[in-house]
């Protein structure tokens, strides 16, 4: 079983410990779970025994996690199964009701499935009971109702974790001859609001038999007139299964990839000019039948990409992982970090990458232990010493607070010392749009350089961005020595595309940063490079595709004079 596959489960083993009752047992299991989902390498802890360093997983969950991934479950799962019926989990999972509410409403109507749910509901007799009434009733309709069409939206880390988790097992069927997780998170939106596989096959339904078997797979309707299959999951989301010959790949995957304003245009472009396109074999023939170059995910939008490609732009250049020299934006144990600055640096180093910026964060953000300016001068010591046993460069930096009123909470000297400073808000997020605007404007007119953090300060499905007049930022930013930071931590993915390309289009140059707090996040640049991508930027419009030499020119602080 992969890492999604033991999650699920170990949901699962949390939805029936809820309904025994067993609330704190059961938010353990799910805490594993999404340490599981999280861990970049669960197959190599599991087979060194070392589960226990993932957070919130010790000895007896570690067990249950190894059994899970050898044998595909374990003694509690199948008592908890035999004791608790399947659609009593998912009532519980349905709004308003939760365990308590689940269990008393079972014991009531003794429901086979959620339509005899949907029924009792109907026919009023839910309301009735103590503790329900009409508005919960009312609730539980529309979303039964829903329930074939509701998808719950997932983090684009989340969804491309288990499109891939659900891909890779379509593979694993004998009438599949590829398959490829598609949808949103193919073109890396921040917020997937369903998955989507493609499938090159020429035995539909042994495919689709064999999906329905998949573990995280509640039920899986077949089409009736054409169109994809629908999987529900466990976690509430939704997956289509566009299954095409091996021959019509091509269509299958540019319609199960997207976004529909883009394979609408590019289907009428078709038929304009009198291009077949169900019998091509892979997506770049699908283009070429409608006289385009191969344009690549990130940029089908359904804005102006066909446009641009039709003047001449195949989006080549855009940039790519492989251009990034530098980690930008790292912590260590200095600040809030999990790793120390020599394991940081030596995994960097492992990804073939030239030079990592340690930017503890600063003293303003004391919740996370943010540096004092003693800490600061022993964190350089340190980074000297490290420095001699590691070919990587290391650049000393910072993440400075801006403050209320827009200075940084480092005095221009201590900047000045340093070879990079990003500049970020971390607190007072309520000022409102006037207050906010004229913080970072006079944040990004101060005289050194520096890199606008994580700019939007948002929290992907979680806080909104701030208030801001973002045009009246960036006029400071092309008055005053600054660059914008592109953060690929999955829960920011902070610049948006979007506000990207206004600040493109003004000539702001940008960094990729991973905002790692561990070794394992060092990766986070995936994503920074996927937003890029999206933003249409090009490798020399990143400063960490630049040589270190270059880069530490580039950014240095220059405290004014």
């Amino acid at each position: 079983m992969d890492s999604a596959a033991i999650a699920a489960r170990l949901r699962e083993i949390a939805a029936y410990l809820e309904l025994d009752g067993e609330k704190f047992r059961a938010r353990a299991y799910e805490k594993a779970a999404k340490s599981v989902e999280a861990s970049h390498d669960l197959e190599r802890l599991i087979s060194e025994r070392r589960l226990t360093e993932l957070p919130r997983v010790g000895e007896s969950l570690a067990r249950t996690i190894e059994e899970l991934a050898e044998t595909g479950t374990v003694a509690l799962l199948d008592r908890l199964r035999g004791r608790w019926p399947k659609v009593l989990v998912e009532m519980a999972e349905l709004p308003g009701l939760g365990a308590t509410r689940a269990r008393r409403l079972y014991d009531e109507i003794a429901p086979r499935d959620l339509d005899e749910v949907a029924a009792a509901c109907q026919a009023g007799r839910v309301r009735e009971m103590e503790g329900f009434g009409p508005a919960l009733e009312k609730r539980l309709i529309k979303a039964l109702e829903t329930r074939e069409e509701r998808s719950q939206p997932l983090i684009l880390a989340e969804a491309r974790a288990l499109g891939e988790s659900l891909a890779g097992y379509a593979r694993g069927s004998s009438a599949a001859q590829d398959a490829v997780a598609a949808g949103p998170a193919r073109r890396f939106l921040e917020i997937a609001d369903r998955l989507a596989l493609a499938i090159a096959t020429r035995e539909p339904e042994v495919v689709l038999d064999h999906m329905s078997q998949h573990p995280l797979v509640l039920s899986l309707e077949r089409p009736a007139g054409g169109g994809p299959a629908l999987a529900r999951l466990a976690s509430g989301a939704v997956c289509e299964v566009h299954l095409a010959p091996p021959e019509g790949f091509g269509l299958a995957l540019l319609r199960a990839t997207g976004s529909p304003a883009h394979v609408a245009a590019i289907e009428a472009r078709a038929a304009a000019g009198g291009a077949r396109l169900d019998h091509l074999p892979d997506e770049e023939a699908v283009y070429r039948a409608v006289g385009l170059p191969l344009l690549p995910p990130e940029v089908r939008d359904g804005t102006d990409e066909i446009a641009a490609a039709e003047a001449g732009d195949d989006f080549a250049d855009l940039v790519k992982l492989s251009d990034l020299r530098g980690a930008v934006h790292c912590h260590t144990v200095y600040s809030d970090g999990k790793n120390s600055v020599e394991e940081m640096a030596r995994a960097a180093m492992a990804l073939g990458l030239e030079y990592i910026t340690i930017t503890d964060h600063s003293p303003t953000a004391h919740y996370a232990g943010g540096l004092s300016i003693e800490r600061l001068h022993q964190q350089w010591a340190e980074i000297a010493e490290v420095q001699r046993r590691v070919d990587i460069r290391i650049l000393r930096g910072t993440e400075s607070d801006i403050r209320a009123g827009g200075e940084l909470d480092y005095p221009h000297d201590v900047l000045g010392q340093l070879d990079i400073a990003i500049a970020s808000i971390h607190s007072r997020y309520r000022q409102d749009e006037d207050a906010m605007t004229r913080r970072l404007v006079t944040a990004m007119r101060l005289p050194l350089f520096k890199i606008w953090g994580h700019a939007l300060g948002r929290l992907v499905m979680s806080r909104d961005p701030i208030p801001v007049r973002f045009d009246e930022v960036l006029d400071a930013i092309c008055q005053g020595p600054a660059a914008i930071e592109i953060n690929g931590d999955p829960k920011r993915l902070d610049l948006d595309p979007e506000r990207a390309r206004r600040a493109l289009a003004r000539g702001v140059r940008f960094v990729l940063s991973c905002d790692a707090h561990s070794t394992d996040q060092l990766r986070y640049l995936e994503l920074a490079v996927a937003m890029a991508r999206r933003a249409r930027i090009r490798r020399h419009h990143v400063m960490n595709t630049l040589p270190v030499d270059d880069f530490a020119e580039a950014v240095r602080p220059v405290p004014p004079s």
